[in-house]
């Protein structure tokens, strides 16, 4: 996300964003990880202006200065349930808004598989408005 909401009284600074806070992980002199609520941040050590431990706080708590631009990995920690299906992640939420951008992404999704579509029915995939034909292709 590159949007930034900055408040009144303050002026962007061009040079840093804002501190990331979190519990200090691991740290090389290649990278730096910093766990917070949702999983852990890893950043090249390059990519960090200011390393902060905050002294009163529990364990390694730190806040991280980094420079704008920086990239990062982001690791979330996951149950994984042993099933026959391999392991995936859900896919990126379609592009399509509307039946008619649903529609014309099935056409071509249907076309690049050759899927033929039958007389009597609007493809490969059904809406809500088609009541009686849904249907999946599980």
């Amino acid at each position: 996300m590159t949007d930034a909401i900055h408040l009144p009284a303050t002026a962007p600074s061009r040079s840093r964003g804002p501190a990331l806070r979190g519990q200090l992980v691991a740290e090389s002199e290649r990278d730096v990880s910093v766990r917070v609520d949702g999983g852990t941040w890893t950043f090249d050590r390059r990519d960090i202006l200011r390393l902060t431990e905050e002294r009163a706080a529990e364990g390694r708590q730190v806040q991280v200065d980094i420079r704008p631009g920086a990239t990062a990995d982001f690791t979330r920690r996951m149950r994984v349930e042993l099933v026959e299906r391999p392991i995936t992640l859900a896919p990126a939420p379609s592009e399509a808004l509307g039946d008619e951008q649903l529609a014309e992404a099935t056409r071509s999704w249907a076309a690049k598989l050759r899927i033929a579509e039958r007389g009597g029915t609007s493809g490969a995939t059904f809406t809500f408005h088609d009541g009686i034909n849904c249907d999946s292709l599980d």
